[in-house]
């Protein structure tokens, strides 16, 4: 070994331990630092790789990235219920004489409420539908994300890979059904709100 290594003077020890990760740094630096003769807060005279000081600071990189696609994710639900009210207004718009036909021939308000609620419920599960598709189709197809075995053999379980929880697809397709809802309650209730005979005499 003395040929590949200098086995006087090493340059790096592993080491495991138990209990507190931080009190186990600060006992190795005074150790150390007693028996070479330097300052036990210098850190230029010994690194120590903490991973677990690591994985804390990945741990809110990883926060902070959630609450960044969490804004990302709201703001597109935002866009998208706006333009599901804008379709559904132009719905109501151009089949304004196909609702005075429906209530002359018998139809109550919340038959026309429940016909526009119900498209807009479908539409919002279509669109809701891809886009569940399409991220279980990227994280598929992303795989594993190289980290730290780039750097170390056998360490492929250190490394970044997309897995979506079912927490977040239920709480996202709630969120998204809300929004189906309040976004197509507006046009609903205006078509149902519409006058017979002056939705009959539209053109």
């Amino acid at each position: 070994m003395s040929d590949l290594k200098d086995t006087k003077y090493l340059d790096g020890i592993w080491f495991n331990y138990r209990g507190d990760n931080e009190l186990a740094e600060k006992g190795l630096r005074q150790t150390l630092a007693a028996t070479h003769h330097f300052r036990p807060t210098d850190k230029r005279a010994i690194f120590v790789a903490n991973i677990l000081t690591q994985l804390k600071q990945f741990q809110m990189l990883s926060i902070a990235l959630q609450v960044l696609l969490s804004l990302v994710g709201a703001l597109t639900l935002g866009i998208a219920g706006i333009g599901l009210m804008n379709i559904m207004l132009v719905a109501v718009q151009q089949r304004t004489r196909e609702i005075g036909v429906e209530k002359a021939l018998g139809a109550r308000r919340w038959h026309i409420l429940t016909q526009f609620l119900a498209e807009a419920f479908a539409i919002t599960a279509i669109g809701g539908m891809a886009g569940i598709a399409l991220a279980y189709l990227i994280s598929a197809l992303v795989g594993r994300i190289t980290f730290y075995s780039a750097l170390a053999k056998n360490a492929e379980a250190a490394d970044i890979r997309l897995i979506i929880s079912l927490a977040s697809v239920i709480i996202a397709t709630v969120i998204l059904a809300l929004t189906g809802l309040i976004s197509g309650m507006i046009p609903a209730i205006r078509a149902a709100n519409l006058d017979p005979i002056e939705a009959l005499r539209y053109e």
